[in-house]
């Protein structure tokens, strides 16, 4: 194999990274399991399944830095030549790649929870996702069920999709910012953040944040973002350690706003490790092969909910016993099944119908056939998962 050039790498880390976190993404729409009460984002439950709780709160919390190193990623491509003609003309091109696959996916999601709420109205699954009201749906409840204005759409995982396609639209004052007062306009940004305001139209002000991060490492000429494999070793062993902690914090605290703060802060720990692991990856033989299915995180994001809502119930169903051991092996086999199915889901689609692939992927590909060597080194139109 030829070596790999360091655009090249950038260039197959940021694919690299589209696949892996949006796979993590999965992992944090695994929730609860069905006989905890106690979310995961809360720490492990030491009373009730302490193992199988431990797992799957570790999990949540690693990748909780999956939605702030993606968010970097978008705002550094989107900022490249940042003057106010691109800014405006990739704009335009987020509404065909970010807002009309949150409508039709969203709007799909409605139409077969009608279905199946006509044959079968008692249906746990139903009551699991939520996001309509299925026997009285007023209008607000439909809109809100496919865009996601006052609340969370019935994809939840569309949040990102719809608080990255509004900071795409605030990215002219966004790049003001960045021309006239970028350190005193980040530690804002970072102060909302931490405070939990969500500045109205937002979700959660994180991926307005970290977009503005990726801009400022453009603004201050970071072009090849680098993490050493010795210091990426360092601080992830340092991350895991955090991230124990806090998982295990039910023993010694009880949730208070400073473990919020604590646990936001962690994020940015998280980014560091999980860019300089991507980086690695890109090195790694797999890299590559790897790196060529990065078009197909965003159809993996936007299919995995409610799917393995589904998934998960009936794999719950078919365990011998709720015991820590068969509640993990439960775990990994939803997540490793709704990806699998997302896959098969995808490749399909793409062979028969690529057209429809490519509306519902937002003008993505499957996978990429042709060497990336013959393709630009560095993507500027595109966004990690968008």
């Amino acid at each position: 194999m030829a070596p790999v050039s360091r655009r090249d790498m950038q260039s197959d880390a940021i694919e690299i990274a589209r696949v892996l976190l949006v796979v993590g993404l999965v992992c944090l729409h695994y929730f609860s399991f069905p006989n905890e009460t106690t979310p995961p984002t809360d720490g492990f439950d030491p009373l009730h399944h302490p193992l199988a709780t431990f797992v799957n709160s570790f999990v949540q919390f690693f990748f909780f830095s999956s939605v702030p190193l993606l968010s970097t990623i978008s705002g550094w491509l989107f900022f490249t030549a940042p003057t106010p003609a691109t800014t405006f003309r990739r704009m335009r091109g987020k509404v065909r790649s970010l807002l009309l696959p949150l409508i039709s996916w969203n709007a799909l999601y409605v139409a077969i929870a009608f279905l199946w709420f006509t044959v079968q109205p008692d249906s746990p699954i139903l009551k699991e996702i939520g996001g309509v009201d299925l026997q009285q749906p007023h209008a607000s409840n439909l809109v809100n069920a496919v865009f996601g204005v006052t609340r969370l759409p019935i994809g939840v995982q569309f949040w990102f999709i719809h608080d990255l396609f509004l900071s795409t639209m605030v990215s002219p004052v966004l790049l003001l910012a960045l021309r006239r007062a970028p350190v005193i306009v980040g530690l804002g940004l970072a102060a909302v953040w931490l405070s939990g305001w969500d500045l109205v139209i937002f979700f959660r002000t994180d991926v307005l944040l970290f977009f503005y991060l990726g801009g400022l490492l453009r603004r201050y000429g970071v072009d090849r973002p680098t993490v050493g494999w010795t210091t990426t070793k360092i601080i992830l062993v340092c991350y895991l350690a955090m991230i124990g902690l806090r998982t295990a914090a039910p023993l010694v605290a009880d949730p208070a706003p400073w473990l919020e703060v604590a646990t936001k802060l962690m994020r940015f720990v998280g980014v560091i490790v999980c860019w300089g692991l991507c980086l690695r990856f890109a090195k790694a033989r797999f890299g590559p092969r790897l790196a060529r299915y990065g078009g197909f995180a965003f159809f993996l994001h936007a299919i995995h909910y409610p799917l393995i809502v589904v998934v998960k119930l009936l794999l719950w169903d078919a365990i011998p016993a709720e015991t820590d051991g068969w509640m993990i092996a439960q775990y990994f086999a939803t997540i490793c099944t709704t990806t699998l199915l997302a896959v098969l889901a995808g490749w399909g689609l793409f062979r028969v119908a690529p057209g429809v692939y490519a509306f519902l992927a937002g003008g993505r590909v499957f996978y990429q056939s042709a060497p990336r060597a013959s393709k630009p080194p560095l993507p500027t139109e595109g966004l990690p998962i968008s």
